[in-house]
């Protein structure tokens, strides 16, 4: 049978490339004919490992040579790995009119609530021939949306990733002889939650200088520059853990190519705990991997990781569930909850044994073989059969084109030629059009994915419809060491101030002069409202507290104004102390969660000290979320 698989390379150092390196050579190796376009392969065809790989074109996704390839290879059927709303395109009729049957193996690391999906992503899963979720949680999720799925999950290369024959020894290879070392295999991007991660740790190791975090990541990851996740983690971790506590894979970079497989197996046998604060994972490949190392996982209990650690790890449960792209809740690990289950396991080793041994027994049924194994017997009995119609699908079916294998070669070009004739072609068309455009309208509708720095939505659209990411309120000179702290660790924070100062967030002397705008003017409020912190260590702006509070901005200011200790408690400080601030400030621009509770109960406070007031900007009432 001949598969074409498209997804990341087999080559490159994710998750997605992981699957696609042991799913397509695990069934060259039981005779499939296996052909992948990667995303990343790039200049002319190669074999890799008895497949054929394909390299991609301008689309990071394949959009401008799938049909290329599907008219040249035709394959038996086209599986595609990625997330639900890349791969829409797929349901064009020149794509469709090719008779090769699409299946899409998809993570959900999230719903809308009470498992409810985007309708545009339901209507995506409705127009491929089969949805195979990744995850039991993906599988029970489309469900109950209405769509019946195939299920199978990822990996794990148990002879690879194994408890280790003598634990001191493992730890030894790494220096970490007597520590309680924690492992934290998360790429450098916002849904990871890196800068959670290491606020976890700073609490748990208090007090504890044999305790070690471990970051495998790249702290050059190309994420870390985006518009929605600006973010130094070396800066961070100096800010945070400045020790030698923390420490990150030496030469890790995706740009080449990550780190031998093996050498990441026993940097895996070294820990104690696979620490995973992500906001949703539509798998959770390091939990598993951590699981088969006889490494005790721990993860939020939330989408597929909970059952990646039930029973045998440690489900933390979120302490805010926030709305992401599409609508889609985010999960924020409880960190008091996290330190508490990582003290429990570094007090009682016996305990920690005991459930590492089980989760090697868990991981031991999610070996590479058996999971292509089931790859093979889905492929065996589905490929060819022909799906029922249904009104949605039928719409985008041309000539047969979702009639499964066997079909006529068609000539996308010549629609003439198409049995179903220029009007099925034409409705096609349409209706690939309108799936594109739902998936843009729901988008649209979610305009505030988590970032870091965090950017909330406007508490007061009418002075400000969007915040700007990073913008940061100072009130004079004694706040530019607080903004240059935070500014290494955010680069690019989008610094203004009620007086004329110089900011050098390098410290090189080039010190940059930022905007002002005057306090008690509408310009002034139209700024605040925009901003995500504010920040007065010395009390330049007195009205400060009460119009952030009206505009939910988290202030950071003495306490020794009533006012500010009356609606800032969490966020005052006894003495103007920049290295204090700058930590209630890395605080607020990491945890939109905290950030949004203590800027709702600075509001009801208000309301209670200005009864009846309103938004001065004729908006609604300022206790309203």
């Amino acid at each position: 049978m001949h598969v074409l698989w498209m997804s990341d390379s087999p080559d490159s150092p994710t998750g997605f490339g992981n699957v696609t390196r042991f799913v397509c050579g695990g069934l060259a190796d039981l005779g499939h004919r296996v052909s992948i376009l990667g995303w990343q392969t790039r200049g002319t065809p190669i074999v890799w490992h008895s497949c054929q790989l394909y390299p991609t074109g301008y689309s990071d996704v394949g959009a401008d040579v799938l049909l290329f390839y599907l008219q040249r290879l035709r394959p038996d059927v086209l599986i595609t790995l990625g997330n639900v709303w890349w791969l829409s395109w797929i349901a064009h009729p020149l794509i469709a009119a090719n008779g090769v049957p699409w299946w899409l193996y998809y993570p959900l690391d999230g719903d809308c609530g009470e498992g409810r999906l985007p309708e545009s992503w339901v209507r995506v899963l409705r127009r491929v021939d089969l949805p195979v979720a990744m995850s039991r949680y993906g599988s029970e999720v489309t469900a109950r949306n209405g769509v019946a799925p195939a299920y199978i999950p990822h990996g794990v290369d148990t002879g690879l990733f194994r408890p280790p024959a003598v634990k001191a020894e493992a730890k030894a290879a790494f220096g970490y002889r007597e520590r309680f070392v924690i492992l934290s295999d998360a790429r450098n991007q916002a849904r990871k939650l890196l800068p959670r991660t290491l606020e976890i740790f700073r609490r748990f190791a208090a007090g504890k200088p044999d305790v070690v975090l471990h970051l495998h990541c790249d702290p050059d990851d190309p994420s870390a520059r985006r518009p929605t996740y600006r973010y130094d983690l070396r800066a961070d971790v100096d800010f945070l853990a400045a020790d030698g506590r923390v420490r990150i894979t030496p030469g890790m970079s995706l740009d080449s190519g990550g780190v031998p497989v093996e050498d990441l197996a026993r940097l895996y046998q070294a820990a104690d705990v696979h620490l995973l604060a992500s906001w949703g994972e539509g798998f959770g490949l390091p939990t598993l991997q951590a699981a088969a190392a006889g490494v005790v996982p721990v993860a939020v209990d939330y989408a597929a990781s909970r059952e990646l650690v039930l029973d045998h790890g440690e489900a933390v449960p979120a302490r805010h569930f926030l709305p992401g792209e599409f609508g889609v809740r985010a999960a924020l690990i409880d960190i008091d909850a996290a330190v508490a289950r990582l003290e429990a396991l570094y007090a009682d080793r016996a305990a920690l044994a005991r459930k590492g041994a089980a989760a090697a027994r868990f991981a031991a049924a999610y070996d590479w073989r058996n999971v292509t194994a089931r790859w093979d017997d889905l492929l065996r009995r589905e490929v060819g059969r022909v799906p029922q119609e249904t009104p949605d699908r039928a719409a985008a079916t041309v000539s047969g084109a979702r009639s499964g294998a066997g079909q006529p070669p068609v000539d996308p070009h010549a629609s003439a030629t198409l049995s179903a004739g220029v009007e099925n072609y034409l409705a096609g068309l349409a209706s690939a059009r309108e799936l594109t455009a739902r998936l843009e309208e729901e988008a649209a509708r979610h305009p505030d994915p988590l970032t870091i720095p965090a950017t909330p939505p406007s508490a007061s659209p009418a002075l400000a419809p969007r915040r700007t990411a990073g913008r940061v309120f100072v009130g004079g000179p004694d706040d530019i060491p607080v903004v240059r702290r935070l500014a290494r660790i955010f680069p690019g924070l989008n610094v203004w101030a009620a007086m004329p100062v110089g900011l050098d967030p390098t410290g090189t002397g080039d010190a940059a002069p930022v905007a002002v705008w005057r306090p008690g003017t509408r310009a002034f409020r139209q700024q605040l409202a925009a901003s995500v912190l504010a920040i007065d260590l010395g009390g330049r702006v007195p009205a400060l507290a009460s119009e952030a509070a009206e505009l939910g901005v988290p202030c950071i200011a003495p306490a020794c104004s009533t006012e500010q200790a009356r609606l800032w408690p969490e966020l005052s400080l006894g003495r103007a102390d920049a290295a204090a601030a700058a930590m209630l400030g890395r605080r607020m621009l990491t945890d939109q969660g905290e950030a949004g509770m203590l800027c709702a109960a600075a509001r009801r406070v208000l309301s209670v000290l200005a009864p009846g007031s309103t938004c001065r900007d004729g908006s609604d009432d300022p206790t309203a979320a």
